[in-house]
């Protein structure tokens, strides 16, 4: 049976500017490109006219230390905890020649109202300089990093149409402030409405949105260019009754309990790709030297219209019925849950797209058509403890089963999916 499918649709106060130092010493170091330019060039007199008509005088120029800006637009959804989130990231170049310390960061709305603020233990967490193997809040001297930035506004708070950001970072020993730094749309497109991807009680949304490291932090360089396509990606396991995600020998891909359950299509769509013959992985280990074109494994990929596209990837080996061109229907079976590609437990992996593939393409967030929450386990740590040594997950106190429509699924809670 096919599932219904449809598209669904302050004045801040001034802030201490930075002193006379601090702007002497970067004047200095930005001397050098202003002296290329020389005098401009010579020309003919201006030819007698009116009077101009009288215009604004433009701003001030002010020089900022730490250039901003925002790659990919954030796109809002409506999560399960009924607030709109905002996921995006913040490139942040140093354009100095000596350290700088990013101390503070805040995403503010139209009429410069504040709606997040990254205190420094905040960046200090999820700032990744290039090149580095740590999140650190310092960037060397000509240094590129990614800030990743999260804002979850109140319920009931609809998204602003724009963002500016405000920015401390310490230079020199002194604090200097940089106001309306980063510009940015918020790109309020209709998110596709899907069907759930399982069927069956106790489903497992581990590293989901919108602050997981191994997703939502995931940036590579393709083509040329940053991109994030596990912005919203989900890896679905499953816990029996007693909280366990697998019984029995761990190295038995058996043992788990969603290896093998069936994969839908989660809309009506056309297969793009579709790859099978992948081995099973052992569980316990990442694969050593796996290319990232092999890293989905066994995986399909369906357009499912308007610049959507859905990855369904580590698929059971020998399991994957479609092939590229085929048309399905919500509800359809495209396989089975494995543990192909660089995965280290059975799981089904899903993410959404604005492109054609599942790497060199920028991930999208999305809306579960209908679901029950049944729980949410406390912890990034507590999942990992539970896949690692087979431990009960431990789960937040105080959740009841509760429905839900039309809403993103978070990260950790534990869902009910209708059979097609």
């Amino acid at each position: 049976m096919s599932a219904r499918r449809r598209p669904r649709p302050v004045t801040v106060p001034a802030r201490r500017p930075a002193s006379a130092p601090v702007l002497a010493a970067l004047v200095a170091v930005l001397a050098v490109l202003s002296a290329c330019s020389g005098p401009p060039p010579a020309g003919p007199p201006p030819s007698p006219a009116a009077a101009p008509a009288p215009f604004a005088a433009p701003a001030e120029p002010v020089l900022t230390p730490v250039v901003a800006d925002v790659p990919y637009p954030p796109v809002p959804v409506l999560g399960e905890d009924e607030r709109t989130h905002l996921v995006y990231e913040l490139e942040l170049t140093n354009f100095t020649p000596g350290p700088v310390t990013v101390e503070q960061v805040e995403a503010l709305g139209p009429a410069g109202e504040v709606l997040g603020t990254l205190g420094a233990a905040d960046v200090a967490s999820r700032l990744k300089p290039s090149g580095g193997a740590a999140y650190a809040p310092n960037l060397a001297g000509g240094q590129h990093g990614m800030l990743f930035v999260h804002v979850a506004l109140p319920p009931g708070t609809p998204a602003p149409p724009s963002l500016t950001h405000r920015l401390v970072a310490r230079v020199g020993g002194q604090a200097v402030t940089e106001e309306s730094v980063a510009p940015t749309t918020v790109d309020a497109r209709r998110l596709p409405v899907l069907a759930p991807p399982l069927a069956g009680e106790g489903y497992l949304a581990a590293d989901g949105c919108c602050d997981a490291v191994r997703h939502t932090r995931a940036a590579l360089p393709v083509n040329g260019s940053p991109v994030l396509a596990q912005r919203y990606a989900i890896d679905y396991e499953r816990v029996g009754p007693d909280g366990r995600i697998y019984a029995g020998p761990k190295e038995d891909l058996r043992s788990y309990r969603i290896y093998g359950n069936e994969v839908f299509a989660v809309a009506e769509g056309t297969v793009v790709t579709a790859l099978d013959g992948q081995p099973e992985q052992v569980p316990g280990t990442y694969p050593e030297d796996i290319p990232i074109t092999l890293a989905d494994g066994n995986y399909v990929l369906l357009d499912v219209g308007n610049d959507f596209f859905v990855t369904f990837a580590h698929l059971q080996t020998g399991s994957v019925r479609v092939r590229p061109g085929d048309r399905v229907r919500a509800g359809d079976v495209l396989g089975l849950v494995g543990n192909t590609g660089n995965s280290v437990a059975p799981h089904l992996h899903l993410h959404v797209t604005d492109g054609p593939s599942s790497i060199a393409s920028q991930g999208l967030p999305y809306l579960v058509d209908e679901f029950t929450l049944t729980g949410r386990v406390a912890s990034t740590a507590s999942f990992d403890r539970a896949e690692a040594d087979g431990v009960p997950v431990e789960l937040t106190p105080g959740i009841a089963p509760t429905p839900f429509r039309d809403r993103m699924v978070l990260d950790q809670a534990i869902v009910t999916y209708r059979r097609p």
